[in-house]
């Protein structure tokens, strides 16, 4: 099953996009289920159609799911909808209602939206997994959740668990809280272990591609900057970049003609970012985008003879490792030239510029304290050596 996950600041009309990918898709006669994990629910709207926590069928090959986090939370894990519930109604003394409505820890939308990409997969009834993610921040704790569910099920989890057991015969509550029974402990182990299972999954390049949808402005550029340097961190795959909402140049006359010369010059700023991404541009269309004719339109104009299920770019562009007490960031730089090539560290940014080239890129907050220790060419790679400074 291929698995397409599209994420963005919050506003660029990644939702939007989402849904004509997925309608396309289906068309080209694929089974395709596109699912929103945005709290923020505007999927249905999208299509012009009231959607809900299971399947909702769009058309021939097409469904579309909201996820509902505490219909989810309430149908799948009972147990520990009922712990979060007594939990909140202990520590503040509020009615049963806003209990219930409260025991949705935050995230859980999302973390519901990865075990739907891994139960589509075992079901087999699907060809395509659309995922309509929450505003880039959300998303990148999402996508970080597989190594940080193993680190707690490794780490952490066992060790509350023993003081929990030890604990539990004397005290049924500390300081008027419950203390988790082994129940509870089983479903985190449980819930913890399917999300961890997914990593693999949404790493493999054959299978799953991030797609990052901004805005042709300084503001969404800079945010994007910082989730492609994330993503690339936890090794998933990006295959290419949306620039939607481009002023056509029929637009760029009189009053938006300040707008216009603004975004062309983005836009040589996102090829610039992100290359060797491909970048697919989408213009701003005459009309508010939904209902299933104007999500087709908007397909086509970007993908144009393109298949959506493709993979567009294979490789990482950026790559980081360990190496002891050192990091190594690899960038792959085709086509450029070596000669007169400078490198700067300015904080957490990384200041590339030869000829009439200059790439700057944003580094992971981990290496502000690092130094550049050397840097080489292998190929048409750049490899930067990080050691702690002073």
């Amino acid at each position: 099953m291929r698995t397409i996950l599209f994420t963005g600041k919050g506003g660029v009309g990644k939702t939007t996009i989402a849904a004509a990918t997925a309608l396309r898709i289906a068309g080209q006669g694929q089974r395709t289920l596109v699912v929103s994990t945005d709290p923020a629910h505007s999927l249905g709207d999208a299509f012009d159609t009231k959607l809900a926590n299971s399947p909702v069928r769009i058309q021939e090959n097409l469904w579309a799911k909201e996820i509902n986090a505490l219909v989810e939370l309430s149908a799948n894990w009972d147990v520990l909808h009922r712990f979060f519930s007594t939990l909140i109604k202990s520590a503040g003394g509020l009615s049963d209602i806003i209990s219930e409505e409260m025991a949705v820890p935050p995230g859980m939308d999302e973390v519901f939206g990865l075990m739907e990409i891994y139960n589509a997969r075992e079901s087999g009834a699907y060809d395509c997994m659309v995922i309509d993610c929450a505003p880039t921040a959300q998303t990148l704790r999402l996508l970080s959740l597989p190594d940080v569910a193993r680190w707690w099920i490794k780490k952490i989890l066992p060790m509350e668990r023993k003081i929990a057991k030890t604990i539990r015969p004397i005290r049924k509550t500390i300081l008027g809280l419950p203390i988790p029974t082994d129940e509870v402990y089983d479903k985190i182990e449980t819930l913890f272990e399917e999300i961890g299972r997914l990593h693999s999954l949404l790493t493999d390049p054959e299978v799953s591609s991030v797609r990052l949808v901004m805005n042709p402005e300084k503001v969404v550029i800079d945010e994007s900057r910082r989730a492609f340097t994330y993503l690339n961190l936890y090794s998933y795959p990006i295959d290419c970049v949306i620039v939607n909402r481009i002023m056509p140049p029929k637009a760029g006359r009189s009053y938006f003609r300040e707008w216009r010369k603004a975004q062309i010059k983005y836009l040589e700023e996102i090829r610039d970012c992100f290359a060797p991404l491909p970048i697919l541009e989408s213009y701003l269309m005459k009309n508010e985008i939904f209902g299933k004719q104007l999500l087709s339109e908007m397909a086509k104009a970007i993908y144009k003879d393109l298949n959506p299920m493709e993979v567009f770019h294979k490789g990482q562009p950026q790559k980081f490792t360990k190496e002891g007490e050192k990091y190594v960031f690899s960038l792959d730089l085709p086509f450029l030239e070596k000669k007169d090539f400078e490198l700067l560290k300015d904080d957490n940014h990384l200041l590339l510029s030869t000829g009439n080239v200059r790439r700057e890129i944003l580094l992971p907050d981990m290496l502000v304290r690092y130094e550049i220790e050397k840097a080489a060419f292998t190929g048409e790679q750049l490899k930067v050596v990080f050691a702690k400074g002073d």
